[in-house]
């Protein structure tokens, strides 16, 4: 198995790979110019409409759909942190685990697996989450779930090392609130 090299650093980008210092950042590091954009936009979500209990949970879904442990060793200590009990939080990442007692978290769930399946949601599943769920919200929830099926195909594609655990969610939210909208 050829395994994929992090780029060497010079200092403009070891200053962008300490912004963020995990080895997807790293890994990123060989785009010219695209880290950065994309750390502030995958960050962004962190203030989006949609809880961070529902963030995260679509998040760990992805995760767990795409088989992309990365995403999950990043996001599971997330998910429990922003309200998911480790109950749920096991049911949710196993993907054959698809009902729920909570009627609006098995759309949620059938939306993302449905999205991350076929490259974009059925309308079944569009029209059921929209039940529980404004446009607006329905609309972050889309992006967010294809923004980490990006994500997951950079990681599994590039055999992106899990780091060691997973990153400063307090560090990031500070960057977040520094850099502004």
């Amino acid at each position: 198995m050829t395994v994929f090299p992090y780029p060497e650093l010079d200092a403009a980008k070891e200053a962008v790979y300490e912004l963020f210092p995990i080895n997807l950042t790293r890994m990123m590091l060989h785009t010219q110019g695209q880290t950065l954009p994309y750390w502030k936009y995958a960050l962004s979500f962190r203030n989006a409409k949609i809880p961070p209990v529902v963030r995260e949970r679509v998040i760990v879904r992805v995760g767990a759909v795409t088989d992309c442990e990365y995403q999950l060793v990043q996001h599971k200590s997330e998910a429990l942190r922003t309200g998911t009990s480790p109950e749920l939080l096991a049911d949710l990442i196993n993907p054959a685990h698809r009902q729920f007692d909570d009627p609006a978290l098995t759309a949620l769930i059938a939306y993302v697996d449905s999205l991350v399946r076929n490259i974009g949601a059925t309308h079944d599943a569009l029209d059921t989450l929209r039940k529980f769920f404004p446009d607006n919200e329905v609309a972050e929830i889309t992006l967010l779930a294809a923004t980490y099926v990006l994500c997951a195909a950079f990681l599994t594609s590039l055999q992106v090392p899990l780091d060691d655990g997973p990153v400063d969610w307090a560090a990031a939210d500070a960057y977040i609130k520094e850099e502004g909208p």
